[in-house]
């Protein structure tokens, strides 16, 4: 039993024992707040002890208070914000506990005194009752519902969290389905007039499609991939664009430093490509020069690129709809560990990201091993 589900847990074995653990700690207060003597050798004798051990009669006022203010008074009246029919309902169990204190300290007198009640001390027939019937179980009722305020505020806190997780990925689910319709339309279309053609690359063509489909499908729907397969799936990717445009694409791709046990979400940096595709080689006559350089290094992942275009006037800009999903989607998955920024110079478009893709996967591994209990 973790220490997470006795506080939190509503299975009967956690609440029961945590109880217990709760009474039994009261109890010992209890005692020794009763526990008075008055010179050092009362320490030795047994009537010390006893006077403080018939005190706890009046422990069940107490256990009623505390368990009508968590069962009926936080639930009607706190939570729902009754506050004005909360305070009379408090006025009446006041009384009530009082009348409770009052009967049990006739009971006391009757069972451990030699004098009618009549004759006790008013500290005794008055002041027992005040305390053990007001004081005492109002101030265990109020600390209990405090307590139970805090896990109900706690457990709110952990519902919107999750809440707010399913959220976000769904709607990255969403943003990773808008890279693929139009992919696929264009490179079947480019594979046929290969075929049509008759060639030699159509074969190898195929087989890479095949891979990047295969990945597309299986591991789109994973959270985190590893880097080293996202690179290879980018190269698979990089080499069918060039298949396709042969006389109209340049590229060139640099890579340093090694993965190691890295992750990424998938088709992250292939989308940051595509994007640049559809920006400077969407109209035939346009040609494109792709400089990519990616750097891993101290568990970080560096990805530079530079679209050279032969037009002279740039469509790129980072409220562009395409652009707006591709950002939209970097700050849901990272969203405190990730710098980008777009920006042309000469005619050049530059992108510029970087993430730290272990402590965002070491942080989503966390949150999917929580759970949150009701």
């Amino acid at each position: 039993m973790s220490k997470y589900d006795l506080i939190f847990s509503n299975r009967f074995s956690h609440r029961f024992v945590r109880h217990l653990i709760f009474w039994s700690v009261f109890l010992i207060y209890f005692f020794y707040t009763n526990f008075f003597p008055l010179k050092p050798a009362d320490l030795q004798d047994i009537k010390t002890y006893l006077d403080a051990f018939e005190l706890m009669i009046f422990l069940p006022v107490s256990v009623i208070s505390v368990y009508i203010a968590i069962y009926f008074l936080l639930p009607r009246y706190i939570l729902t914000g009754k506050y004005f029919s909360l305070l009379g309902i408090i006025a009446c169990l006041t009384l009530l506990y009082f009348s409770l204190a009052w009967l049990l300290t006739v009971l006391l007198a009757d069972i451990t005194k030699d004098i009618p009640f009549n004759q006790l001390p008013v500290s005794f027939r008055w002041f027992l009752p005040i305390r053990y019937g007001i004081g005492l179980p109002l101030t265990s009722a109020v600390l209990t519902t405090i307590i139970k305020l805090l896990k109900v505020w706690h457990q709110k806190q952990k519902e919107n969290e999750l809440l707010q997780r399913q959220k976000i990925n769904n709607e990255l689910q969403l943003l990773k389905t808008q890279f693929q319709p139009n992919f696929i339309y264009n490179s079947l279309q480019h594979i046929y007039d290969l075929v049509q053609k008759h060639s030699l690359q159509s074969p190898e063509t195929i087989l890479k499609l095949s891979d990047l489909l295969s990945y597309i499908l299986y591991e789109n729907e994973k959270a985190f991939v590893p880097v080293e397969r996202e690179l290879q799936i980018l190269k698979t990717y990089l080499s069918l664009k060039k298949t396709f445009y042969p006389k109209r694409l340049w590229i060139k791709l640099k890579q340093e430093g090694k993965p190691a046990e890295l992750k990424i979400e998938p088709l992250l940096l292939i989308s940051l490509i595509e994007n640049c595709f559809e920006e400077f080689l969407h109209e035939p006559e346009q040609q494109l020069a792709l400089d990519i350089e990616i750097r891993i290094d101290n568990n970080e992942l560096y990805f530079l690129m530079k679209c050279t275009s032969n037009q002279a006037k740039l469509r790129m800009h980072s409220q562009d709809h395409n652009w707006e999903n591709v950002l939209k989607r970097i700050e849901l998955s990272y969203p405190a560990t990730n710098k980008f920024d777009m920006f042309t110079v000469n005619g050049v478009a530059n992108f510029i990201l970087v993430l730290e893709p272990d402590k965002t996967s070491s942080a989503n591994k966390k949150e999917e091993e929580a759970t949150v209990l009701s």
